[in-house]
């Protein structure tokens, strides 16, 4: 019975934790830049777009540890951070990716940051 009620416990932890990721992926695009529990700043860059490469769809990211080019594929999500304008974030695309805005960017594989994840990109004016 002990050894049963364990691993009921064990499970219950791991099934509560799957549900927590998959949550946080679906709620992603509503947490402004930078604010992101467990993410931003740990498997994220915060930066300004210094340069954009609609032909190889990259952007170049300059942050606190120096430019990075990042690629951005038919699967990275670009969302709107509209907070600063009081607003609902949106989708976006990589149209919104423009010189000069801040963003943030999480990596498909944090140890290879070439390829975005998503992109949240800050809007602060209309």
């Amino acid at each position: 019975m002990r050894t049963f009620l364990s691993a009921l416990g064990v499970a219950i932890a791991l099934i509560s934790a799957v549900f927590q990721v998959h949550a946080q992926k679906e709620t992603e695009r509503f947490i402004p830049i930078g604010q992101s529990p467990g993410v931003s700043q740990k498997y994220t860059s915060i930066g300004e777009i210094s340069e954009v490469d609609a032909a190889r769809r990259t952007v170049t990211v300059a942050e606190q540890a120096g430019r990075r080019t990042v690629k951005i594929t038919e699967k990275t999500r670009i969302w709107l951070d509209r907070t600063k304008l009081k607003q609902a974030n949106l989708s976006g695309s990589f149209t919104d990716l423009q010189k000069g805005r801040r963003v943030e960017v999480k990596y498909e594989d944090p140890e290879r940051p070439q390829v975005a994840d998503w992109v949240k990109v800050e809007i602060a004016r209309p």
